[in-house]
């Protein structure tokens, strides 16, 4: 475990068990309080208040007063509504809260938070390349040196395997091409030992006994040839867990400072990017700023229930695709899935593993990202599509308002793409396509957006940037793409591109950036293409 994130998971354990005295005291005052004068408001506080230490107690090793909270948690909740408190029923919470008051305050060696998280481990960046085609190896070769992945390339399966015994590597790029049934046995073998390595397999034919026989070898990805080796290296540096591959992003919410500090630690050890948020009200303001790939939240908050904040959030198009998984003590099924059935992903039932919650954070995250990608981004170069650069494009002005900062939109058209096309084939224009793509991803900040405007024409939005940064990163763009050569049988030839560039606060909304930049880049080509033009400059 990072030694840093464990001094803040002992500080939090420390500050819980010193005020876990108190908290029960306060408990103890406010049923003292309702016992003498019923009040609903203050009933329904109580019973938070009880289902809360359930949860924390649990998550922090104290398992028989967890346990014995959760019973009372049960039996108030069954009381809710109700506009007075029989004898025999105040009787009854006596007797349980004086249950609960008599266990001692020890932590239990066999509680969860017993057992430590998920800790990254020493990174293995060894690749195992088994293909023929020398054009294809340089070319992944090139982008897995720039991850700083150590590549080894074989010849055949024996050659492979000999590697694979000597050394297990992050993964392996195999071309499937005629794969015999003792290789995909071989591949089996490998895949369900207790470390399985992930699979890229890539082959020219796409037909579907090529790519069934590279799921039966347990495959992890297939790629049809030609394949833009940028595509590959992104995928495989996703599955591996690179550091170099942007983390996932979760944003915990939980009125509880403790728990939501608690779930933020463990998911930052296991090389997440993690945010904790205990008011459920500024989760909008958190969405654009963070802008998060999960929403971690507890059910049971007050002003907002996680119930309610997940309705509100699937009602705009903007966050109805983001994986919401709920947090929280209540263990009954169809409760489960009825809060699954309003807007949620996934239920946990507190305390939970480390491990699990790690696994179960990610593997939402990632099931949703593909399918949100599907919907969001372009089929051809995986940039986002026109609806949603525009959507980011809204959101990007609405924080650059907020923060005080500059934003510069791009408007990106290749020259004479059409001729392109004419000349040398549609397939040969979707490359320069895919080419232009890759160096916008590669070449661009983390936080910077890029997409498919339509056609030939690409948008990227360039947040906290002023104009002079926009027209010097569009020229190292343009520069470097101009001089990449693109081959056919018969020749080589390069392109270039024109752009247009507008910002903001210069421009004040949406439209008319998305206007001005587009004359800009009018203009641009008109002073003969292969250049920039800032607007109004």
């Amino acid at each position: 475990m990072d030694s840093n994130i464990q001094e803040k998971l002992q500080a939090l354990f420390v500050a819980y068990a010193k005020n876990l005295p108190t908290k029960i005291k306060t408990m103890q005052q406010q049923w003292q309080q309702l016992s003498r004068h019923f009040d609903q408001a203050n009933f329904r506080e109580f019973h938070r208040f009880v289902h809360s230490l359930c949860g924390s107690a649990g998550t922090y090793g104290f398992t028989a007063l967890s346990h014995s909270a959760r019973k009372l948690e049960l039996y108030l909740k069954n009381m809710l509504g109700q506009d007075i408190l029989t004898p025999e029923q105040k009787m009854d919470v006596n007797r349980l809260l004086m249950q609960l008051v008599s266990i001692p305050l020890t932590i239990d060696n066999q509680a969860p938070i017993a057992q430590p998280p998920l800790s990254k481990l020493h990174e293995n960046k060894l690749v195992y390349i088994m293909d023929s085609d020398p054009e294809f190896i340089n070319e992944i070769h090139s982008y897995l040196d720039s991850m700083n992945y150590q590549i080894t390339t074989v010849k055949n399966l024996p050659e492979l395997r000999h590697k694979v015994d000597k050394m297990s590597p992050a993964a392996m790029v195999v071309d499937a091409s005629d794969l015999a049934p003792e290789d995909i046995n071989y591949f089996q073998s490998i895949q369900t030992g207790e470390a399985p390595i992930p699979l890229f397999f890539t082959a020219k034919q796409g037909d579907l006994l090529t790519r069934l026989n590279a799921i039966r070898a347990g495959g992890t990805a297939f790629f049809k040839k030609p394949i833009e080796a940028f595509y590959l290296s992104k995928a495989l540096s996703k599955t591996c867990g690179s550091s170099s591959s942007e983390p996932l992003r979760v944003l915990v919410v939980d009125d509880s400072q403790s728990l939501a500090d608690y779930y933020s630690f463990i998911l930052q050890d296991s090389g997440m990017e993690a945010r904790a948020l205990t008011n459920p009200l500024h989760v909008l303001d958190m969405l654009t700023e963070f802008r998060p790939d999960l929403l971690l939240l507890d059910v049971y908050m007050p002003e907002c229930s996680g119930l309610e904040l997940a309705a509100v959030l699937r009602q705009d198009t903007l966050y109805a695709g983001i994986p919401i998984i709920f947090l929280s003590t209540e263990d009954d099924r169809l409760k489960q899935l009825n809060a699954i059935s309003l807007g949620g992903d996934d239920f946990l039932t507190k305390p939970i593993l480390p491990q699990h919650l790690v696994t179960a954070v990610r593997s939402r995250a990632e099931r949703a990202g593909i399918l949100t990608s599907f919907m969001t981004r372009d089929s051809l170069t995986g940039l986002l599509n026109h609806t949603n650069i525009l959507q980011h494009l809204d959101v990007e002005i609405s924080r650059a308002s907020r923060t005080n900062t500059n934003l510069c939109f791009m408007m990106l058209d290749i020259d004479h793409f059409k001729s392109i096309n004419d000349t040398y084939g549609h397939p040969m224009g979707d490359r320069v396509l895919r080419k232009l793509s890759e160096l916008l991803l590669t070449r661009l900040r983390a936080s910077d957006l890029v997409g498919r405007y339509g056609g030939e024409e690409f948008a990227v939005i360039l947040p906290n940037t002023e104009g002079e940064m926009a027209i010097a990163l569009s020229e190292h763009i343009r520069e470097i793409f101009s001089k990449v050569r693109f081959k056919t049988d018969k020749v080589e030839f390069t392109v270039t591109f024109s752009a247009g560039i507008a910002s903001y606060p210069m421009l004040h909304d949406a439209k008319t950036l998305i206007e001005s930049a587009d004359q800009a880049l009018y203009k641009a080509k008109n002073l003969g293409r292969n250049r920039e033009v800032f607007f109004g400059g």
